[in-house]
Protein backbone atom coordinates (compact mmCIF):
# COMPACT_ATOMS: atom_id res chain seq x y z
CA UNK A 1 0.00 0.00 0.00
CA UNK A 2 2.71 2.52 1.11
CA UNK A 3 4.98 1.54 -1.97
CA UNK A 4 1.76 1.90 -3.88
CA UNK A 5 1.56 5.67 -2.72
CA UNK A 6 4.59 6.35 -3.03
CA UNK A 7 5.24 4.94 -6.70
CA UNK A 8 2.13 7.40 -7.72
CA UNK A 9 3.14 10.48 -5.50
CA UNK A 10 6.81 11.69 -4.07
CA UNK A 11 6.18 12.61 -0.17
CA UNK A 12 7.68 16.04 0.58
CA UNK A 13 8.93 16.30 3.82
CA UNK A 14 9.65 19.48 5.94
CA UNK A 15 12.19 18.72 8.26
CA UNK A 16 12.67 21.37 11.06
CA UNK A 17 15.90 21.57 13.39
CA UNK A 18 17.20 24.43 15.68
CA UNK A 19 19.01 26.19 13.18
CA UNK A 20 16.41 26.19 10.54
CA UNK A 21 14.40 24.28 7.62
CA UNK A 22 15.27 22.02 5.09
CA UNK A 23 13.28 20.98 2.20
CA UNK A 24 13.94 17.75 0.66
CA UNK A 25 11.81 15.27 -1.29
CA UNK A 26 11.81 11.12 -1.30
CA UNK A 27 12.53 9.43 -4.20
CA UNK A 28 10.80 5.69 -4.28
CA UNK A 29 13.21 3.70 -6.49
CA UNK A 30 16.41 5.08 -5.03
CA UNK A 31 15.71 5.35 -1.21
CA UNK A 32 17.45 8.25 -0.77
CA UNK A 33 16.94 11.79 -0.40
CA UNK A 34 17.27 14.94 -2.78
CA UNK A 35 17.31 18.27 -1.23
CA UNK A 36 15.12 20.77 -2.64
CA UNK A 37 15.62 23.57 -0.73
CA UNK A 38 17.21 24.61 2.82
CA UNK A 39 16.60 27.90 4.76
CA UNK A 40 18.83 28.40 7.80
CA UNK A 41 18.29 30.58 10.67
CA UNK A 42 20.63 33.21 10.88
CA UNK A 43 21.44 33.24 14.60
CA UNK A 44 22.55 29.66 14.81
CA UNK A 45 25.35 28.08 12.32
CA UNK A 46 25.60 24.80 10.46
CA UNK A 47 27.97 23.97 12.81
CA UNK A 48 25.44 22.54 14.99
CA UNK A 49 24.09 20.18 12.39
CA UNK A 50 27.47 19.34 11.38
CA UNK A 51 27.98 18.48 15.61
CA UNK A 52 25.16 16.47 15.87
CA UNK A 53 24.64 14.54 12.63
CA UNK A 54 28.27 12.83 12.54
CA UNK A 55 29.30 12.72 16.54
CA UNK A 56 25.93 10.99 17.68
CA UNK A 57 26.15 7.62 18.81
CA UNK A 58 23.26 6.32 16.39
CA UNK A 59 24.43 5.11 13.12
CA UNK A 60 23.32 7.13 10.62
CA UNK A 61 20.95 5.34 7.90
CA UNK A 62 21.88 6.04 4.08
CA UNK A 63 19.43 7.95 3.65
CA UNK A 64 20.38 10.56 6.76
CA UNK A 65 23.73 10.34 5.67
CA UNK A 66 23.27 11.51 1.61
CA UNK A 67 20.95 13.97 2.86
CA UNK A 68 23.69 15.26 5.13
CA UNK A 69 26.37 15.11 2.37
CA UNK A 70 24.49 17.21 0.35
CA UNK A 71 25.30 20.39 2.05
CA UNK A 72 28.54 21.51 0.91
CA UNK A 73 29.13 23.84 4.40
CA UNK A 74 28.45 20.69 6.15
CA UNK A 75 31.00 18.91 4.51
CA UNK A 76 33.56 20.69 4.62
CA UNK A 77 33.30 21.86 8.09
CA UNK A 78 35.68 21.33 10.45
CA UNK A 79 35.57 21.24 14.64
CA UNK A 80 37.97 23.66 16.66
CA UNK A 81 40.60 20.89 16.83
CA UNK A 82 40.33 21.03 12.53
CA UNK A 83 38.94 17.47 12.13
CA UNK A 84 36.57 17.45 9.32
CA UNK A 85 34.05 15.27 8.79
CA UNK A 86 35.80 12.91 7.20
CA UNK A 87 37.93 11.95 10.83
CA UNK A 88 34.36 11.87 12.69
CA UNK A 89 33.29 9.58 10.40
CA UNK A 90 35.95 7.33 10.81
CA UNK A 91 36.59 7.85 14.85
CA UNK A 92 32.72 6.98 15.08
CA UNK A 93 33.46 3.84 12.83
CA UNK A 94 30.60 5.11 10.47
CA UNK A 95 31.80 3.14 7.29
CA UNK A 96 28.71 4.45 5.44
CA UNK A 97 29.58 7.40 6.30
CA UNK A 98 32.92 7.24 5.34
CA UNK A 99 32.22 5.86 1.71
CA UNK A 100 29.67 8.31 0.83
CA UNK A 101 31.79 11.56 2.22
CA UNK A 102 35.13 9.99 0.14
CA UNK A 103 32.79 9.59 -2.83
CA UNK A 104 31.64 13.17 -2.84
CA UNK A 105 35.19 14.80 -1.51
CA UNK A 106 38.27 12.47 -1.55
CA UNK A 107 40.60 15.31 -1.17
CA UNK A 108 39.08 14.89 2.80
CA UNK A 109 41.65 11.60 2.68
CA UNK A 110 44.96 14.11 2.94
CA UNK A 111 43.41 16.79 5.10
CA UNK A 112 45.13 16.56 8.74
CA UNK A 113 43.82 17.85 12.03
CA UNK A 114 45.73 20.02 14.23
CA UNK A 115 47.22 16.80 15.36
CA UNK A 116 48.67 16.12 11.92
CA UNK A 117 46.32 13.06 11.64
CA UNK A 118 44.80 12.15 8.45
CA UNK A 119 41.85 10.17 8.88
CA UNK A 120 44.08 7.05 8.03
CA UNK A 121 46.00 7.84 10.66
CA UNK A 122 42.90 7.81 13.06
CA UNK A 123 41.61 4.72 11.67
CA UNK A 124 45.24 2.65 12.24
CA UNK A 125 45.25 3.88 15.68
CA UNK A 126 41.72 2.36 16.38
CA UNK A 127 42.66 -0.78 14.86
CA UNK A 128 39.31 -0.29 12.10
CA UNK A 129 40.94 -3.33 9.65
CA UNK A 130 37.58 -2.35 7.34
CA UNK A 131 38.05 1.17 7.74
CA UNK A 132 41.90 0.73 7.06
CA UNK A 133 41.21 -1.87 3.91
CA UNK A 134 39.05 0.72 2.37
CA UNK A 135 41.08 3.88 2.81
CA UNK A 136 44.12 2.43 1.45
CA UNK A 137 42.28 0.82 -1.38
CA UNK A 138 41.07 4.34 -2.07
CA UNK A 139 44.45 5.73 -1.64
CA UNK A 140 46.77 3.25 -4.50
CA UNK A 141 43.32 3.49 -6.64
CA UNK A 142 42.63 7.88 -6.88
CA UNK A 143 44.38 9.32 -9.09
CA UNK A 144 46.39 12.71 -8.80
CA UNK A 145 43.80 14.82 -10.19
CA UNK A 146 41.45 13.56 -7.53
CA UNK A 147 43.97 14.08 -4.75
CA UNK A 148 46.66 16.41 -5.37
CA UNK A 149 49.16 14.79 -2.24
CA UNK A 150 49.42 11.22 -4.33
CA UNK A 151 52.03 9.91 -6.10
CA UNK A 152 53.75 6.92 -7.18
CA UNK A 153 50.29 4.70 -6.59
CA UNK A 154 49.65 7.05 -3.02
CA UNK A 155 52.65 5.70 -1.52
CA UNK A 156 53.29 9.16 -0.61
CA UNK A 157 50.39 9.68 1.42
CA UNK A 158 50.61 6.30 2.85
CA UNK A 159 53.86 7.44 4.66
CA UNK A 160 53.36 10.76 5.36
CA UNK A 161 53.85 11.52 9.55
CA UNK A 162 51.70 13.58 11.53
CA UNK A 163 52.83 15.95 13.55
CA UNK A 164 55.33 13.47 16.38
CA UNK A 165 56.13 12.26 13.11
CA UNK A 166 54.49 9.08 13.75
CA UNK A 167 53.12 7.28 10.41
CA UNK A 168 50.30 4.88 10.09
CA UNK A 169 52.55 1.78 11.01
CA UNK A 170 53.55 3.75 13.80
CA UNK A 171 50.53 4.14 15.24
CA UNK A 172 48.70 0.82 14.19
CA UNK A 173 51.89 -0.91 16.16
CA UNK A 174 51.94 1.50 19.16
CA UNK A 175 48.25 0.33 19.83
CA UNK A 176 48.80 -3.16 19.07
CA UNK A 177 46.58 -3.85 15.75
CA UNK A 178 48.05 -6.85 14.55
CA UNK A 179 45.72 -7.14 11.35
CA UNK A 180 46.19 -3.64 10.72
CA UNK A 181 49.96 -4.04 11.28
CA UNK A 182 50.10 -6.94 8.74
CA UNK A 183 47.78 -5.47 6.27
CA UNK A 184 50.07 -2.66 5.72
CA UNK A 185 53.06 -4.26 5.80
CA UNK A 186 51.80 -6.20 3.17
CA UNK A 187 50.78 -3.09 1.00
CA UNK A 188 54.10 -0.90 1.52
CA UNK A 189 57.00 -2.80 3.59
CA UNK A 190 59.15 0.36 3.21
CA UNK A 191 56.80 1.97 5.95
CA UNK A 192 58.93 -0.40 8.53
CA UNK A 193 62.11 1.93 7.56
CA UNK A 194 60.86 4.94 9.10
CA UNK A 195 61.17 7.05 12.73
CA UNK A 196 59.42 9.04 14.42
CA UNK A 197 61.01 12.58 15.88
CA UNK A 198 61.84 10.42 19.19
CA UNK A 199 63.89 8.05 16.50
CA UNK A 200 61.42 5.33 17.25
CA UNK A 201 61.16 3.00 14.97
CA UNK A 202 58.01 0.76 14.34
CA UNK A 203 60.24 -2.77 15.31
CA UNK A 204 61.38 -0.67 18.33
CA UNK A 205 57.73 -0.57 19.02
CA UNK A 206 56.98 -3.73 18.82
CA UNK A 207 59.96 -5.18 20.82
CA UNK A 208 59.44 -2.68 23.38
CA UNK A 209 56.28 -3.65 24.05
CA UNK A 210 56.76 -7.49 23.71
CA UNK A 211 55.17 -7.90 20.10
CA UNK A 212 56.74 -11.07 19.21
CA UNK A 213 54.81 -11.43 16.02
CA UNK A 214 54.92 -8.29 14.65
CA UNK A 215 59.07 -8.74 15.60
CA UNK A 216 59.43 -11.27 13.34
CA UNK A 217 57.19 -10.13 10.58
CA UNK A 218 59.47 -6.73 10.65
CA UNK A 219 62.63 -8.66 10.76
CA UNK A 220 61.95 -10.93 7.80
CA UNK A 221 61.96 -7.91 5.49
CA UNK A 222 64.27 -6.58 2.99
CA UNK A 223 65.03 -3.43 4.61
CA UNK A 224 64.07 -2.09 8.14
CA UNK A 225 65.15 0.64 11.25
CA UNK A 226 65.56 -0.76 14.44
CA UNK A 227 66.57 2.55 16.29
CA UNK A 228 64.48 3.86 19.50
CA UNK A 229 64.25 7.12 21.63
CA UNK A 230 67.67 8.24 23.62
CA UNK A 231 69.94 6.28 21.21
CA UNK A 232 68.88 2.87 22.32
CA UNK A 233 67.67 -0.52 19.24
CA UNK A 234 65.33 -2.47 19.25
CA UNK A 235 67.82 -4.83 21.83
CA UNK A 236 67.94 -2.23 24.45
CA UNK A 237 64.32 -1.64 24.26
CA UNK A 238 63.56 -5.77 25.07
CA UNK A 239 66.10 -6.00 27.95
CA UNK A 240 64.92 -3.74 29.64
CA UNK A 241 61.27 -4.82 29.01
CA UNK A 242 62.48 -8.28 30.03
CA UNK A 243 61.13 -9.75 26.62
CA UNK A 244 63.72 -12.53 26.28
CA UNK A 245 61.74 -14.75 23.59
CA UNK A 246 62.24 -11.28 21.26
CA UNK A 247 66.35 -10.52 22.63
CA UNK A 248 66.86 -13.75 20.73
CA UNK A 249 64.81 -13.17 17.71
CA UNK A 250 66.68 -9.99 17.59
CA UNK A 251 70.29 -11.26 17.90
CA UNK A 252 69.73 -13.96 15.59
CA UNK A 253 68.82 -11.34 12.63
CA UNK A 254 70.94 -8.28 14.06
CA UNK A 255 73.99 -9.60 16.23
CA UNK A 256 75.81 -6.48 15.51
CA UNK A 257 73.27 -4.45 18.31
CA UNK A 258 75.12 -5.56 20.98
CA UNK A 259 77.95 -3.20 20.11
CA UNK A 260 75.70 -0.41 19.31
CA UNK A 261 75.23 2.92 22.56
CA UNK A 262 72.45 4.60 23.25
CA UNK A 263 73.31 8.45 23.70
CA UNK A 264 74.88 7.89 27.09
CA UNK A 265 76.80 5.24 25.27
CA UNK A 266 75.96 2.02 27.28
CA UNK A 267 75.46 -0.90 25.30
CA UNK A 268 72.76 -3.39 25.86
CA UNK A 269 75.16 -5.47 27.90
CA UNK A 270 75.02 -2.39 30.00
CA UNK A 271 70.98 -2.31 30.34
CA UNK A 272 70.98 -6.46 31.09
CA UNK A 273 73.82 -5.94 34.06
CA UNK A 274 71.84 -2.43 35.73
CA UNK A 275 68.99 -4.80 35.75
CA UNK A 276 70.57 -7.21 37.37
CA UNK A 277 69.57 -10.24 34.56
CA UNK A 278 72.17 -12.69 34.70
CA UNK A 279 71.10 -14.81 31.97
CA UNK A 280 70.52 -12.00 29.59
CA UNK A 281 74.06 -10.68 30.54
CA UNK A 282 75.35 -14.14 30.46
CA UNK A 283 74.02 -14.88 26.94
CA UNK A 284 75.64 -11.38 25.60
CA UNK A 285 78.98 -12.30 26.99
CA UNK A 286 78.81 -15.49 25.18
CA UNK A 287 78.07 -13.82 21.79
CA UNK A 288 80.72 -10.87 22.33
CA UNK A 289 83.03 -10.38 25.17
CA UNK A 290 84.02 -7.65 23.74
CA UNK A 291 81.12 -5.69 25.23
CA UNK A 292 82.68 -6.18 28.69
CA UNK A 293 85.25 -3.92 27.71
CA UNK A 294 82.68 -0.62 26.14
CA UNK A 295 82.64 2.37 28.44
CA UNK A 296 79.76 4.72 28.45
CA UNK A 297 80.20 8.65 28.51
CA UNK A 298 80.99 8.84 32.62
CA UNK A 299 84.03 5.80 31.69
CA UNK A 300 82.19 3.07 33.40
CA UNK A 301 82.31 -0.31 31.96
CA UNK A 302 79.46 -2.93 32.93
CA UNK A 303 81.79 -4.05 35.72
CA UNK A 304 81.31 -0.61 37.33
CA UNK A 305 77.42 -1.75 36.85
CA UNK A 306 77.49 -4.42 38.44
CA UNK A 307 79.93 -3.48 41.19
CA UNK A 308 77.67 -0.36 42.28
CA UNK A 309 74.32 -2.34 41.90
CA UNK A 310 75.63 -4.82 44.19
CA UNK A 311 75.48 -7.86 41.32
CA UNK A 312 78.31 -10.35 42.75
CA UNK A 313 77.14 -12.94 40.74
CA UNK A 314 77.46 -10.84 37.45
CA UNK A 315 80.89 -9.31 38.30
CA UNK A 316 81.93 -13.06 38.92
CA UNK A 317 80.27 -13.63 35.09
CA UNK A 318 82.28 -10.93 33.40
CA UNK A 319 85.25 -11.36 35.42
CA UNK A 320 85.17 -14.93 34.05
CA UNK A 321 84.58 -13.95 30.44
CA UNK A 322 87.55 -10.71 31.11
CA UNK A 323 89.79 -10.94 33.49
CA UNK A 324 91.11 -7.86 32.78
CA UNK A 325 87.86 -5.90 32.69
CA UNK A 326 88.76 -4.94 36.35
CA UNK A 327 91.66 -2.78 35.33
CA UNK A 328 89.31 -0.38 33.67
CA UNK A 329 88.32 3.16 35.28
CA UNK A 330 85.85 5.49 34.79
CA UNK A 331 86.22 9.29 34.02
CA UNK A 332 87.66 10.18 37.37
CA UNK A 333 89.76 7.08 37.96
CA UNK A 334 87.19 5.14 39.76
CA UNK A 335 87.92 0.97 39.43
CA UNK A 336 84.97 -1.44 40.30
CA UNK A 337 85.60 -1.19 44.13
CA UNK A 338 85.95 2.56 44.58
CA UNK A 339 82.59 2.30 42.96
CA UNK A 340 80.88 -0.67 45.18
CA UNK A 341 82.33 1.77 48.36
CA UNK A 342 80.12 4.45 48.52
CA UNK A 343 76.65 1.95 47.74
CA UNK A 344 78.07 -0.43 50.59
CA UNK A 345 78.24 -3.04 48.75
CA UNK A 346 79.57 -5.50 51.11
CA UNK A 347 79.80 -8.97 48.96
CA UNK A 348 80.88 -6.99 45.52
CA UNK A 349 84.10 -5.73 48.08
CA UNK A 350 84.31 -9.00 49.80
CA UNK A 351 84.86 -10.55 45.95
CA UNK A 352 87.06 -8.50 45.09
CA UNK A 353 89.35 -9.24 47.93
CA UNK A 354 89.36 -12.77 47.35
CA UNK A 355 89.85 -12.78 43.87
CA UNK A 356 93.76 -12.79 42.69
CA UNK A 357 92.76 -11.43 39.51
CA UNK A 358 91.35 -8.02 40.98
CA UNK A 359 94.33 -7.51 43.44
CA UNK A 360 95.63 -4.78 42.03
CA UNK A 361 92.39 -2.86 42.64
CA UNK A 362 93.03 -2.89 46.44
CA UNK A 363 95.54 0.24 46.62
CA UNK A 364 94.61 1.66 43.52
CA UNK A 365 94.17 5.68 43.67
CA UNK A 366 91.70 7.58 41.43
CA UNK A 367 92.41 10.48 39.74
CA UNK A 368 92.65 12.69 42.75
CA UNK A 369 94.83 10.01 44.59
CA UNK A 370 92.33 8.18 46.89
CA UNK A 371 92.57 4.26 47.46
CA UNK A 372 89.30 2.59 48.38
CA UNK A 373 90.32 2.48 51.96
CA UNK A 374 90.52 6.56 51.79
CA UNK A 375 86.74 6.27 49.83
CA UNK A 376 85.48 4.20 52.69
CA UNK A 377 87.26 6.51 55.25
CA UNK A 378 85.62 9.89 53.54
CA UNK A 379 82.52 7.64 52.91
CA UNK A 380 82.31 6.88 56.85
CA UNK A 381 81.72 3.41 55.98
CA UNK A 382 82.59 1.39 58.84
CA UNK A 383 81.78 -1.45 58.48
CA UNK A 384 83.96 -1.86 54.78
CA UNK A 385 86.81 0.35 56.46
CA UNK A 386 87.13 -2.66 58.61
CA UNK A 387 86.94 -4.97 55.66
CA UNK A 388 89.51 -3.22 53.77
CA UNK A 389 91.79 -3.30 56.92
CA UNK A 390 91.60 -6.93 58.15
CA UNK A 391 92.37 -7.87 54.72
CA UNK A 392 95.74 -6.52 55.67
CA UNK A 393 96.99 -5.49 52.03
CA UNK A 394 95.40 -2.09 51.90
CA UNK A 395 97.75 0.56 52.56
CA UNK A 396 96.82 2.76 55.82
CA UNK A 397 99.51 5.25 54.92
CA UNK A 398 98.84 6.20 51.53
CA UNK A 399 98.41 9.88 50.37
CA UNK A 400 96.34 11.42 48.39
CA UNK A 401 96.73 14.17 46.18
CA UNK A 402 95.69 16.49 49.50
CA UNK A 403 98.48 14.71 50.79
CA UNK A 404 96.29 12.71 53.24
CA UNK A 405 96.11 9.56 54.74
CA UNK A 406 93.29 7.41 55.56
CA UNK A 407 93.06 8.08 59.09
CA UNK A 408 93.78 12.34 58.22
CA UNK A 409 90.46 12.36 56.16
CA UNK A 410 89.01 10.27 58.97
CA UNK A 411 89.30 12.87 61.93
CA UNK A 412 89.96 16.62 59.83
CA UNK A 413 91.87 18.93 58.40
CA UNK A 414 92.87 20.33 61.90
CA UNK A 415 94.07 16.51 63.19
CA UNK A 416 95.81 15.88 60.52
CA UNK A 417 99.37 13.95 61.40
CA UNK A 418 97.81 13.50 65.06
CA UNK A 419 97.93 10.20 65.99
CA UNK A 420 97.43 10.26 69.53
CA UNK A 421 94.91 12.72 70.18
CA UNK A 422 92.70 12.66 73.55
CA UNK A 423 88.94 12.51 73.48
CA UNK A 424 88.27 15.51 75.12
CA UNK A 425 90.06 17.31 72.12
CA UNK A 426 88.45 15.37 69.73
CA UNK A 427 85.22 15.50 70.93
CA UNK A 428 85.36 19.12 71.13
CA UNK A 429 86.20 19.30 67.36
CA UNK A 430 83.43 16.12 66.26
CA UNK A 431 80.77 18.80 65.79
CA UNK A 432 82.70 21.00 63.23
CA UNK A 433 82.32 20.22 59.12
CA UNK A 434 85.80 19.94 58.99
CA UNK A 435 85.27 16.71 60.46
CA UNK A 436 82.06 15.10 59.47
CA UNK A 437 81.23 17.17 56.29
CA UNK A 438 78.01 18.93 57.20
CA UNK A 439 77.22 20.59 60.52
CA UNK A 440 75.85 18.69 63.29
CA UNK A 441 73.94 21.69 64.67
CA UNK A 442 70.34 20.57 65.79
CA UNK A 443 68.23 21.98 62.94
CA UNK A 444 65.02 24.12 63.55
CA UNK A 445 62.47 22.36 62.13
CA UNK A 446 63.67 19.45 64.03
CA UNK A 447 62.89 17.53 67.16
CA UNK A 448 65.52 18.63 69.76
CA UNK A 449 65.69 15.09 71.46
CA UNK A 450 66.19 13.77 67.65
CA UNK A 451 69.06 16.33 66.72
CA UNK A 452 70.38 15.10 69.86
CA UNK A 453 70.65 11.69 69.22
CA UNK A 454 71.39 12.26 65.56
CA UNK A 455 74.67 14.42 66.33
CA UNK A 456 75.31 11.37 69.02
CA UNK A 457 75.12 9.06 66.18
CA UNK A 458 77.75 10.80 64.05
CA UNK A 459 80.04 11.36 66.80
CA UNK A 460 80.30 7.71 67.21
CA UNK A 461 80.46 6.78 64.01
CA UNK A 462 83.36 8.90 63.41
CA UNK A 463 85.01 8.00 67.16
CA UNK A 464 84.67 4.24 66.18
CA UNK A 465 86.77 4.78 62.53
CA UNK A 466 89.04 7.16 64.64
CA UNK A 467 89.32 4.18 67.07
CA UNK A 468 89.95 0.89 63.95
CA UNK A 469 92.51 3.35 62.10
CA UNK A 470 93.87 3.93 65.52
CA UNK A 471 93.93 0.39 66.03
CA UNK A 472 95.32 -0.72 63.02
CA UNK A 473 98.35 1.19 63.12
CA UNK A 474 99.07 0.28 66.88
CA UNK A 475 99.16 -3.24 65.23
CA UNK A 476 100.92 -2.13 62.26
CA UNK A 477 103.35 -5.07 61.75
CA UNK A 478 100.99 -7.78 61.99
CA UNK A 479 101.12 -8.29 65.24
CA UNK A 480 105.19 -8.73 65.48
CA UNK A 481 105.43 -6.87 68.62
CA UNK A 482 108.49 -5.90 70.57
CA UNK A 483 109.75 -8.43 73.08
CA UNK A 484 109.13 -11.47 70.92
CA UNK A 485 106.83 -14.30 71.88
CA UNK A 486 106.41 -17.04 74.88
CA UNK A 487 107.84 -19.93 73.45
CA UNK A 488 107.82 -22.20 76.35
CA UNK A 489 105.05 -24.72 75.62
CA UNK A 490 102.08 -24.08 77.57
CA UNK A 491 98.46 -21.97 77.35
CA UNK A 492 100.37 -18.83 76.96
CA UNK A 493 102.69 -20.23 74.17
CA UNK A 494 102.70 -17.76 71.40
CA UNK A 495 101.57 -14.98 73.43
CA UNK A 496 103.29 -11.44 72.74
CA UNK A 497 105.12 -10.35 76.39
CA UNK A 498 104.13 -6.65 75.33
CA UNK A 499 100.28 -7.81 74.02
CA UNK A 500 98.84 -7.02 77.52
CA UNK A 501 100.00 -3.66 77.62
CA UNK A 502 99.71 -2.60 73.96
CA UNK A 503 95.95 -3.90 73.86
CA UNK A 504 95.05 -1.70 76.92
CA UNK A 505 97.20 1.07 75.80
CA UNK A 506 95.75 0.53 72.38
CA UNK A 507 91.72 0.44 73.62
CA UNK A 508 92.12 3.34 75.58
CA UNK A 509 93.98 5.78 73.64
CA UNK A 510 90.97 7.30 71.98
CA UNK A 511 89.11 7.62 75.43
CA UNK A 512 92.12 8.93 77.37
CA UNK A 513 91.91 12.05 79.13
CA UNK A 514 94.82 14.75 78.65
Amino acid sequence: MTRGIGAIFRMVIRVRASIGSAVFIQEPRSGGFLLRSVAYNSQVTDYDLFGGGLFGARKLTTVEVRFQCQNPSLILKKTPHENTALHIAVTSEHMNVVAEIFSRRPSLLTQPNLDGDTPLHVAARKGQFPMVNFLVAKILSSSKRDIDDIRNGGIVLLRRGNSGNNTILHEAVWNHQLKVVDLLLNVDPGLACFVNNAGESPLYLAARDGMLKVVNRILVLARYAHGGSDGQNALHAAIAEGHFDIIEALLRAELQLIQETDHQGRTSHHYAVHLGDNRMAQRLLELDTCTAYALDKDGQSSLHFAASKGHTKLVKEIIRHSPDSGELVDLIGRNALHVAIPEGKVNVIRFVLETKELEGLINQADYDGNTPLQTATMGRKSWILRLLIWDGRADRRAKNKSGKTAIDESIGEQFAGVSRAPVSGISRHLCFPQVTGEKLSPNEDQDPAAATLQTYKKMSHTVLMVATLTATVTYAAAFTMPGGYKNDVGPEQGWPFSEQANVLSGSSSPTALP
